[in-house]
């Protein structure tokens, strides 16, 4: 099977939030589909924000650990981007982030979109949002997305990390996202197929 490389990134400002359980659920069901996968939970990587000044600056960027999200990024085959549903919009920690990336950060990349929303099923307005941001950085977002609500999550009394309802019926979604995240970012890097070993690439230091 090819390998390739994800960046699952949740966006929610909550540690252990139903936004980190949606994309590791992703994440993991990506795994099962050859894929090497990195969780970016930005509640824990305390990214600065956004410098205009450095906006447009060739140079590296002056923040160490804003450096290793970039790289984290540009190493990546494929992307998952999840958000908590604010105001009908996706978050402003993850336009944050977005922001310190360079303008071509996507390009080449298939990307899988996710959102959740407390309330009644409603979340999807985050998602079509972040197409128009995934274009704009070069890639390409696969037509399915998940949008998710609480009751679509068990959580533990003891303390343990809330986790998507395999039961449930937004699972057989996220198992379509992963199949055309998988399809779509081995076709675009090769008409054969073929990816790098992902131990021959570069590492950061982003983790959940």
């Amino acid at each position: 099977m090819n390998r390739f490389r994800t960046l699952c990134v949740a966006g929610s400002p909550s540690r252990g939030s139903h936004t980190r359980a949606l994309v590791a659920h992703v994440g993991g069901l990506l795994e099962r589909r050859g894929s090497e996968t990195v969780l970016a939970d930005l509640a824990e990587l305390g990214l600065p924000p956004s410098d205009p000044d450095h906006y447009w600056s060739p140079e590296p960027h002056p923040v160490a650990r804003a450096r290793e999200f970039i790289d984290a990024v540009r190493a990546s085959d494929a992307l998952v981007l999840g958000t908590p549903v604010y105001h009908s919009g996706y978050s402003g920690l993850l336009k944050s982030a977005v922001d310190l990336l360079p303008r071509d950060a996507f390009e080449g990349k298939a990307v899988a979109l996710v959102s959740h929303a407390s309330g009644p099923r409603g979340s999807a307005a985050a998602c079509e949002q972040l197409r128009q941001v995934v274009k704009a950085l070069g890639g390409w977002a696969v037509p399915m997305q998940v949008s998710t609500v609480s009751a679509d999550f068990t959580d533990f009394a003891d303390g343990g990390r809330r986790t998507l309802d395999e039961a449930g019926p937004v699972h057989a979604r996220c198992a379509e996202l992963a199949d055309q995240l998988a399809v779509f970012t081995r076709a675009m890097r090769g008409a054969d197929g073929r990816m790098d070993d992902p131990a021959d690439g570069p590492r950061t230091g982003v983790a959940a």
